[in-house]
């Protein structure tokens, strides 16, 4: 007979076992549960993109969206651990069916099958089963992310240090200064003008004013989400994971957001001008907050900070509807117009964000009970307020530029976003003069230099950062194959790229 420590060991012996299979089984379904998730409420995010949030900011995606989170613990949490205990349960049914004959509970399951079928299953595959669903996860998530062009990343050769011109480098003067009023619309791209997929042109609104748009606005790497295309567009340069790179812990390498960089609000901060930042959801989310903050915004407000006496059910997933923040925004650029000071008033709206939308009173009142409404809607909302700068006469001392910040994610209409062969991201500079455009096809790092240009400065050579001016004669046009070789090489490793996050060491005089 067995001793008392003899059988005590054999118990621990089992649950450890039982421990490790359980781990390795919640791990897999984690994996493949992470990937689904990702995917049915982002679309299809780079893998650099995954870590650039895991990295900066997830405090703030915590405190944005409580559905998001709910949807995460039970796809990612509930799901994973209770797949994994039922087949380990199951696992030790059989097992005890099958050594013992046991008539306990836990193997009436195990008695029900064929006996023969049950030993194929426990001495072929069911040992190994757990590592064999770990592989497959591990190659679903690789699949799913690209791992592969992640891996090409951190070994080809370094096109960000060959092609990134330091604007401090650079002279930039400024001639006929003009006010500047930006919108990131969420996700807005110029497929939603599309009748053939619509019925309608869901832009129309926008399409009231002529202004001017580049035909060809692609996305380049480091630019699909909302920070990464606010970033691209200011500074000139993608976003992507860096504590990777130097082994560094995040919370001491980052702390400002691009401290090195020169960026469209420093530019304009130099210049006099009075920077002001709103959005709708909170500050704290993907370092939205950080990089303002960092790059002269004299005033940068988020949720927390426009919210006012709205209760939680007067707002969406993650802050104010559209309508509450346009009617702010309007209230603002009274405001800053009036003080006649040269002004920078950025915003971003949020109710087109995937992967549902969000809809506002305003949207509900007009009648809007679907996803292409919102698109409409919100188009129509934007629209109101550039018309009521041209009947106030603000056109006379400021411009307008309207983006999209990234193309559309996951959506309602995504399958018909997917049926157009190259989708293009929306855009539209419109002041009392037009201007002329040198090129039609631009990328999220060329309206640096091209916004700037807009409304009144003078870039020398035309380049910024990545970026090329898109609107001035006798300046250098990017390479014919620059969109296909930022494709391969952009995110790779690059010292310099590095540079731009290092904190700026300060010094102090020691009497």
């Amino acid at each position: 007979m067995l001793t008392r420590v003899q059988q005590l060991h054999n118990r621990h012996r089992h649950f450890v076992r039982g421990l490790i299979r359980f781990l390795t089984y919640f791990a897999a379904f984690f994996l493949s549960a992470l990937a689904y998730w990702i995917a049915d409420n982002f679309g299809e995010p780079s893998l650099e993109q995954v870590l650039y949030h895991a990295q900066f900011g997830m405090e703030g995606l915590v405190d944005t969206d409580t559905a998001l989170i709910k949807s995460f613990l039970t796809w990612c949490m509930a799901i994973p651990t209770g797949s994994a205990l039922f087949l380990v349960l199951m696992e030790y049914s059989i097992a005890l069916f099958l050594t013992h004959g046991s008539t306990h509970w836990l193997t009436r399951p195990a008695r029900l099958a064929n006996i023969h079928l049950l030993k194929v299953f426990y001495w072929f595959i069911g040992h190994r089963a757990p590592l064999y669903l770990l592989i497959a996860s591990c190659i679903y998530f690789g699949v799913q992310f690209s791992v592969t062009a992640f891996v090409h990343n951190q070994f080809g050769k370094d096109y960000f240090s060959e092609h990134y011109v330091y604007p401090a480098k650079v002279k930039v003067d400024l001639v006929k200064p003009k006010n500047l009023v930006l919108i990131y619309v969420e996700s807005l791209e110029d497929s939603y003008k599309d009748p053939a997929l619509f019925g309608k042109n869901l832009l129309s609104g926008l399409d009231y004013f002529k202004g001017t748009s580049f035909g060809s606005f692609k996305q380049a790497p480091g630019t699909g989400w909302t920070i990464a295309g606010i970033t691209a567009t200011q500074c000139a340069v993608p976003l992507k994971s860096v504590s990777l790179y130097d082994g560094n812990d995040q919370g001491e390498n980052i702390k400002s957001f691009l401290p090195n960089a020169v960026c469209l609000g420093d530019i304009l901060h130099d210049a006099g001008y009075y920077n002001v930042y709103m959005a709708s959801d909170a500050l704290a989310f993907s370092g939205k907050g950080k990089f303002f903050q960092d790059h002269h915004y004299d005033e940068v407000l988020g949720r927390d900070e426009l919210k006012g006496h709205l209760k939680p059910k007067d707002m969406n997933f993650w802050g104010l509807y559209d309508d509450d923040l346009l009617s702010l925004v309007k209230a603002k650029l009274i405001q800053l117009h009036a003080q006649k000071q040269p002004f920078n008033l950025t915003f971003n709206t949020i109710d087109t964000h995937g992967p549902d939308g969000h809809f506002s009173k305003y949207c509900k009142a007009h009648g809007i009970k679907d996803f292409p409404g919102i698109v409409e809607c919100t188009s129509n909302q934007v629209a109101e307020l550039v018309l009521f700068m041209k009947r106030s006469g603000y056109f006379k001392d400021t411009n307008v530029v309207i983006l999209g910040d990234h193309l559309a994610m996951e959506n309602p209409v995504s399958d018909k976003l997917d049926t157009i062969k190259e989708r293009h991201v929306f855009n539209r500079f419109i002041s009392a003069k037009p201007v002329t455009k040198n090129r039609e096809d631009v990328l999220h790092f060329d309206m640096f230099p091209t916004i700037l240009e807009f409304v009144g400065f003078k870039v020398e050579g035309g380049k910024l950062g990545l970026g090329f001016t898109a609107i001035s004669k006798n300046t250098d046009l990017p390479p014919a194959t620059e969109y296909e070789d930022m494709n391969e090489d952009l995110l790779n490793q690059s010292d310099e790229y590095l540079d731009l996050w290092k904190q700026k060491e300060v010094t102090t005089n020691p009497n």
